[in-house]
């Protein structure tokens, strides 16, 4: 290979890249070596072009590759010098090569390592500057590469001779390997270049204007991940106008930018935003250009929504244009949000708990040392941490490497019926019960409690959180929270559990929201959503469920009811011919995303209170300046009043003596009217400034009234956001199975749904499966099988 201490010359780097084959790359080379030869030499650059092998975009785009090794290698020098000197360590060099690495990749900027070194505080600029007079002969040997004169080596011979050159292998393939973002990215920063050329040619700006938009340039795309073309940056920082611009970007022929760089221009075609969070943790996706035709569901289904015309690979390739590849949500979660409509939605977050549970260093104790009915003991060890956490390294939503704080890991794991230990790094059983653990990851102790009889409003509540027994019917006196339910009869109930709930007869009624599964015979106007499985023997009617486990209910027939579950649904029949149709959804995400709403909800619900004191704030803000706006022109008025006295005063004494008495007489009544408007404005004045002031001490107060809620509101919202993330990265590890078993009959007008594809049956069906299968990457269908 060409190339001088592991620098590739251009030449090998388009053949690398794909400009070249090896037959060109062959005749380039020993082109070269002839013309040196003749003492004619020509660079390859120039060979490329002359060849038309290569245009001069995609020679750009190699000598910002070729650069970059320049760069890498002179950083490897520097760092040895370092270490030698005893500036840093072998580490401190390694890390900082590695962030080089990535920002290369990321955006195309080549940060010198010394740079590097400084700002990350492990040597002074002091010590860079004498390193860097140590490394002179690398500037000359960098300005070698640049030229591409290679040294001409002795196995290299001109082909036509009888032998063929050497095709040189892929070396550094792994630090310089392009994204179709990057691409994009090279391609703007190539072009930009020219502009740059063409604005000081024609002193639109001064170079040193230059520098500084390209600066800004560079820095709002490491912040936001997104790069502004240097003619956007120039007229907004007013070195050129837009007219100017867009002169130099016909002379371009770039006039289809139209001031925006390639990735704005896909996101406003696709009517796509994508919003990062400042961490880099996540990304959020906003439809802009939502074509809103309403989706054929039955009365039976979901309320029905808007959806807009955009699909999951749309949707992926515009988080993968922003480099976004990391955390992106599963196909399934994201086609859930665009089939309920929704136009702003999570669309990547980097998994985060997963690997602070894993250094967090936790060893849990549920399943040990329980009493014969399964119970811990007050006072008993739940969980501890073994050693302190482990120093946490994690991917954001781009792929780059970021410490992670690990905080107080068991802060938020308590439960009811947990406490933290003293020394915080166990957690403790502050009753008698059994133990377990939420998907949240929290550990509760749940009391046994067994009623003899039903429990009803005579009965009374019942604790919270605690494993119920009933022998009888349990009601809807009180709301029940609870661990896990056992009951001969659940009646008009509203349930949040744990743990499993079983009715040996039936469940009425009822709205259930679990952790665990639902065992009965029947349900009957119910509405239950868990993150367990259904088990019902014999019928559900006029009834909604949604679960992210499966409907395994073998011998169980639905009428006029809306089931979805996530893995899977096994039923004897559907429907009927005098009850309205019945949906069956498998494999689809609506559980997570009616958490998701609930939780969105009871943000809402939460911010009230802010919002409300906001509205009001700004009322009083609204009613000062207006009281301020009045005080404004009484003082203009009272001005004038005053200036019309004083001309009437000066006019009054110059005709004194010289006119009649009663021009005289009018004089002094003016004067004296405008005296009392003048009065009469102060008094006005005073009053409103009263006023305002009563306005802005009320403004005030709302302001430290908010300043004292935000803290705990903004906490609050932060734990239901927190609790969501969590929903969605478990939900993720969980298989979406399309599959949806009938072993009896199902009558016309059902509407069965995979993730993806839907069929409403016309006609009668008896003993089947439906399976979603794909045709292509954007075409899915419901293929109905007949059993066995």
């Amino acid at each position: 290979m060409a190339q001088t201490d592991n620098i590739p010359t251009l030449v090998s780097l388009a053949l690398q890249y794909g400009t070249i084959d090896n037959d060109q790359y062959r005749h380039l080379t020993a082109l070269h070596v002839l013309q040196e030869k003749n003492k004619t030499p020509m660079d390859y650059a120039e060979l490329l072009l002359g060849q038309k092998f290569a245009t001069r975009y995609q020679i750009g785009l190699l000598k910002l590759i070729q650069e970059y090794y320049i760069v890498k290698k002179r950083g490897e020098e520097f760092g040895k010098i370092a270490i030698e000197k005893g500036f840093a360590t072998q580490l401190d060099v390694q890390k900082a090569l590695e962030f080089q690495k990535q920002e290369f990749k990321r955006a195309r900027i080549k940060k010198l390592i010394g740079d590097i070194l400084v700002e990350s505080r492990v040597i002074t600029i002091k010590q860079k500057n004498n390193i860097l007079k140590e490394q002179l002969f690398l500037e000359k040997r960098a300005d070698e590469i640049l030229t591409a004169k290679p040294e001409k080596k002795p196995s290299e011979k001109i082909a036509g001779k009888g032998i063929k050159q050497p095709v040189p292998k892929n070396d550094s393939a792994d630090d310089s390997e392009l994204s179709p973002y990057e691409k994009k990215f090279l391609k703007i920063k190539v072009l930009d270049r020219e502009f740059a050329a063409r604005v000081t040619e024609k002193e639109l700006a001064s170079e040193r204007e230059v520098t500084i938009a390209q600066r800004v340039q560079e820095e709002e795309f490491e912040k936001e991940n997104r790069l502004k073309i240097l003619g956007d940056v120039m007229v907004t920082m007013g070195f050129i106008t837009q007219d100017q611009k867009t002169t130099i970007l016909k002379d371009q022929r770039r006039s289809n930018d139209k001031g925006k760089d390639s990735t704005e221009s896909e996101e406003t075609d696709s009517g796509l935003e994508v919003i990062v969070s400042p961490d880099k943790m996540t990304a959020r996706v906003k439809i802009h250009k939502p074509n809103l035709p309403k989706p054929d569901l039955p009365k039976t289904s979901l309320p029905q929504t808007i959806v807009p015309q955009t699909i999951v690979p749309q949707l992926k390739a515009v988080l993968a244009a922003h480099g976004i590849t990391n955390g992106i949500y599963s196909d399934a979660l994201l086609q859930g949000q665009l089939n309920k409509g929704n136009l702003e939605f999570p669309a990547a977050r980097s998994d985060v708990s997963s690997k602070l549970m894993q250094a967090m260093n936790l060893e849990f104790y549920l399943e040990t040392n329980l009493t014969e009915r399964g119970e811990k003991k007050k006072g008993d060890q739940l969980a501890k941490q073994q050693t302190p956490p482990n120093p946490l390294i994690i991917k954001d939503i781009f792929g780059n490497d970021r410490n992670q704080e690990c905080g107080k890991p068991l802060d938020n794991r308590c439960g009811s019926g947990t406490r933290l230990s003293r020394d915080g790094v166990g957690i403790i059983a502050t009753k008698t019960g059994v133990p377990s653990s939420s998907i949240e990851g929290k550990l509760f102790i749940h009391p046994i409690i067994h009623v003899l009889e039903d429990a009803d409003l005579r009965y009374g509540p019942l604790e919270a959180y605690a494993n119920l027994s009933i022998s009888g019917v349990l009601t809807g006196a009180y709301p029940i929270t609870a661990g896990s339910i056992k009951a001969r009869e659940i009646r008009g109930a509203r349930i949040e559990s744990i743990g499993n709930i079983r009715a040996d007869v039936g469940i009425t009624d009822t709205i259930i929201r679990s952790q665990g599964d639902i065992h009965a015979r029947y349900l009957h106007n119910c509405q239950i959503e868990t993150f367990g499985s259904i088990y019902i023997e014999n019928e559900i009617f006029d009834s909604k469920i949604i679960v992210s486990g499966k409907i395994d209910s073998p011998g169980c027939r639905i009428i006029s009811s809306s089931i979805f579950a996530k893995k899977g649904v096994c039923l004897a029949g559907v429907g009927s011919e005098k009850t309205n149709p019945c949906t069956v959804t498998s494999g689809g995400e609506h559980h997570i995303l009616e958490l998701e709403k609930s939780i969105y909800k009871e943000i809402d619900r939460i911010s009230k209170e802010i919002d409300s004191l906001k509205e009001k704030k700004e009322e009083q803000e609204n009613l000062s300046k207006k009281n301020f706006q009045k005080m404004i022109e009484l003082k203009i008025f009272h001005d004038r009043a005053k200036n019309k006295k004083q001309l009437l005063l000066t006019e009054f004494k110059k005709s004194k003596g010289q006119v009649k008495k009663t021009k005289l007489k009018n004089i002094v009544t003016l004067i004296s009217n405008f005296e009392k408007r003048i009065e009469q404005s102060i008094a006005s004045l005073k009053g409103i400034n009263t006023t305002k002031k009563l306005h802005d001490t009320k403004k005030i107060e709302i302001e430290n009234k908010i300043t004292s809620l935000l803290p705990k509101t903004n906490a609050a919202i932060n734990v239901l956001k927190e609790k969501l993330f969590l929903f969605f990265e478990w939900t993720c590890y969980q298989e979406n199975i399309s599959r949806i078993e009938i072993t009896g009959k199902a009558f016309p007008g059902t509407h069965f749904s995979g993730i993806y594809a839907s069929i409403k049956i016309e006609s009668s069906l008896e003993n089947f499966t439906l399976k979603e299968i794909c045709e292509s990457p954007r075409n899915y269908k419901l293929e109905i099988l007949q059993n066995q």
